[in-house]
């Protein structure tokens, strides 16, 4: 076979980003629940003073004997579900319009920025409502605690409508330039090893261009993460906010800059990973399916 044939098939690459942002998720979770609870506590009396202090909170409540670790892990039903249909859907689209872009003459770095909104663009409006459940169920209190996936979307629906579950879709959609610049950043330095370094790429290459390209991409867009975060997480915090631009002034106003930019330490220290084991394991998946198809064709 030559190279072209090689290739991963569309589904084949939906199968790996699947794989990929399930495992990553179920590693880093803890790390993803700190960030959110970072950007939306605002200057309340429960804002984190450090990393330390956000574990500790969230295992241990005030006056309490005993520790809950699966504290760490609330809300992580709706961050596997929106994972992995997230990053299925999001290879999927991409490698579809990367193909569709390839016959064009733009240099590769557009055409891999614009295969990356693309498909950031048809994802927000099938994932946003699962993403914003996530988010209810991470910062929620114990007044009226969601007891399920399927509870929240059914109170959000019946309680607030059904537009309530595409709050933050702007910023979200201002957020498909995440994927963008991280796929650039990603497509560029793997193109530069297999160029001098090997034409194949092994497990710890994979690690180490996933990790600089998804901080990369995080660093540059994460207001946008704190904004789509305080919009979603519904009650009178996210009530008070009259739209994405309103936000985004309240915060500058009465935070400064440096508001847009809390969780941020949390955040690089889980996007580090994350980058890399998002990338590892969808690079590695994808070569197991390509090769269990190859080994099908010859039997």
């Amino acid at each position: 076979m030559n190279s072209k044939e090689r290739r991963p098939t569309l589904l084949q690459h939906c199968v790996a980003g699947i794989v990929a942002g399930g495992f990553s998720t179920a590693v880093l979770y803890p790390l993803d629940l700190v960030k959110v609870r970072y950007q939306v506590h605002e200057q309340s009396p429960r804002a984190y003073k450090s990393l330390l202090h956000a574990f500790t909170s969230l295992v241990k409540a005030p006056g309490a004997t005993h520790w809950h670790w699966r504290a760490m892990y609330q809300g992580m039903s709706p961050a596997l579900y929106g994972t992995t249909m997230s990053w299925g859907l999001y290879f999927y689209f991409y490698e579809h319009a990367k193909t569709m872009y390839a016959h064009s003459s733009m240099p590769p770095s557009i055409s891999h920025f614009l295969s990356g909104i693309q498909a950031g663009v048809l994802c927000v409006p099938l994932t946003n409502p699962i993403w914003l459940i996530k988010v209810r169920m991470q910062v929620q209190g114990t007044q009226v605690p969601y007891k399920s996936v399927s509870d929240a979307f059914r109170r959000i629906v019946v309680e607030e409508g059904v537009g309530a579950l595409y709050k933050g879709a702007v910023p979200a959609l201002f957020l498909t330039t995440h994927g963008a610049f991280k796929f650039v950043a990603y497509e560029k330095l793997k193109t530069l090893y297999k160029d001098h370094v090997s034409a194949e790429m092994s497990i710890p290459a994979s690690l180490t261009i996933g990790a600089l390209s998804q901080a990369f991409a995080s660093t540059a867009t994460y207001p946008y993460q704190v904004i789509k975060a305080r919009l979603q997480q519904g009650g009178p915090l996210a009530d008070k906010y009259k739209g994405t631009w309103d936000c985004t002034k309240r915060i500058v106003k009465f935070e400064g800059v440096t508001g847009l930019y809390k969780g941020l330490t949390p955040n690089l220290i889980k996007v580090l990973p994350n980058g890399a084991l998002i990338f590892a394991v969808y690079e590695y998946v994808s070569k197991t399916l390509m090769k269990a198809g190859d080994e099908s064709l010859t039997l």
